[in-house]
């Protein structure tokens, strides 16, 4: 492992270049601070790319992000650090010291020039264009994703790349970076089988390719996906999809899993329901839902809106999830209380929305022995963009009157009230 020493400009450091960072990022640089933007994956805007449109106006979430992506790449006082991981942040004589782990990726961005060779040669398809469940960031240059899943390290790609950018065996680079002050911009992951505890298993998530997670549906049925319109088959067999239906708080206010609600699901399914009877009148939408939560400007009125279309709102939270009779092309069986009793719906798909919680310490907050840094975004708080976006610039200012008061040295100062003397 390689080891480099940051010059001590003591800027600020932004973890997490999601939209809560870019805007902590951009907010600080616009008066004036250094900032170092450090992002675990390798492209700027975090989850939010991963969305096809945002509630409550419908826009393209991808559109803004990446005109945002672009400031803080183009911006003379952010220096953006992709696929870098936060490790430790503690006291020094400056300020503090932050140590992060830049990942050595086997396709070096810098010296790629995208000929598509590599993707051409491979002999198991493990380089692909970009990552599967992000669209291109036109902010920086195309770089091919290898699924190092897939790669079996054959070394094909390595003699043919003519540009010499594929290096299989990179080594992590250490970097060790004196600031004035850290600002932790952390967004969420849903549960999956390798972060266990999987919540709601009586829900039978991961056990059937019927049966989603929310960010998994907005991928499969996302306008900038290939082929999009296309007809509606179930992910199973290829069967037609007459019926889907959503299941509120999947993972979410269960001591469990998660005792908090998500904050975002309850609008989120209400977009999508929304958009799914927009593009297909005839589907049978179903939403069951613990509580319908809007508290956002417009959001109650999004919720009429979809149901509206038709979308229906159950007050129910069923109790059991299961393919009938174990097979696929037969429906998923949805077990809940009715008004007479205990009663059955039938759907194609059905959609855990819910669960959502704040990224991992080891990559978006302070390890526990470390001193807490300010937080903004979904690590503070569950929140969706627009409160996001406020908690970032919030902090933004709070850091940019902490560094006056102290120079940005560590040296104390005080901060004299307007209308005041020394």
């Amino acid at each position: 492992m390689n080891h480099t020493t940051a010059q001590p400009r003591l800027p600020v450091l932004v973890v997490g270049g999601g939209v809560a960072g870019m805007q902590a990022a951009l907010d600080l640089a616009n008066l004036g601070t250094f900032v170092f933007l450090a992002e675990k994956d390798s492209h700027l805007g975090g989850q939010v790319m991963r969305l096809d449109k945002v509630y409550p106006t419908d826009h393209c979430a991808f559109c803004p992000t990446w005109t945002h992506a672009k400031a803080c790449r183009e911006h003379p006082l952010i220096s953006v650090a992709t696929d870098t991981l936060f490790s430790s942040l503690e006291p020094s004589a400056q300020g503090k010291t932050a140590t992060l782990v830049r990942c050595g990726r086997p396709i070096d961005a810098a010296n790629c020039v995208f000929c598509g060779t590599c993707i051409e040669i491979c002999p198991q398809k493990a380089i692909l264009h970009h990552a599967k469940d992000l669209p291109f960031d036109p902010s920086v240059p195309p770089v091919p994703y290898l699924d190092e899943k897939l790669c079996d390290s054959c070394g094909i790609c390595v003699e043919a790349c003519p540009a010499k950018a594929i290096t299989l065996k990179r080594e992590d680079e250490v970097i060790l970076l004196d600031v004035s002050d850290c600002i932790f911009a952390g967004g969420f992951y849903e549960p999956s089988p390798d972060l266990p505890p999987v919540p709601v298993p009586e829900f039978g998530p991961y056990t059937h390719p019927d049966i989603m997670t929310a960010m998994a549906f907005e991928e499969w049925s996302a306008e900038f996906q290939p082929g999009f319109p296309s007809a509606l088959v179930c992910p199973s067999d290829g069967h037609p999809v007459k019926s889907l239906a959503f299941i509120q708080c999947a993972g979410a206010r269960d001591r469990r899993y998660l005792e908090h609600c998500s904050a975002v699901c309850c609008m989120h399914a209400s977009k999508q329901a929304a958009w799914m009877k927009r593009r297909h009148p005839d589907l049978d939408v179903i939403v069951f839902y613990t509580d319908l939560r809007g508290p956002g400007k417009g959001q109650e009125a999004y919720i009429r809106i979809a149901k509206n279309l038709g979308v229906r709102f159950y007050r129910r939270r069923p109790g059991l999830v299961a393919p009938v009779d174990g097979a696929l092309g037969k429906g998923i069986a949805i077990r809940h209380e009715t008004e007479s009793g205990v009663g059955t719906t039938l759907a194609d798909i059905i959609i855990l929305n819910g669960g959502l919680a704040c990224s991992q310490p080891e990559t978006h907050t302070p390890s526990p022995a470390a001193p807490a840094g300010k937080q903004c975004g979904f690590c503070a708080e569950p929140a969706d963009i627009a409160h996001s976006v406020i908690q970032a610039s919030n902090v933004a200012a709070l850091t940019f009157l902490h560094g006056r008061g102290n120079n940005g040295t560590g040296a104390s100062t005080t901060l004299i009230p307007e209308g005041e003397s020394a």
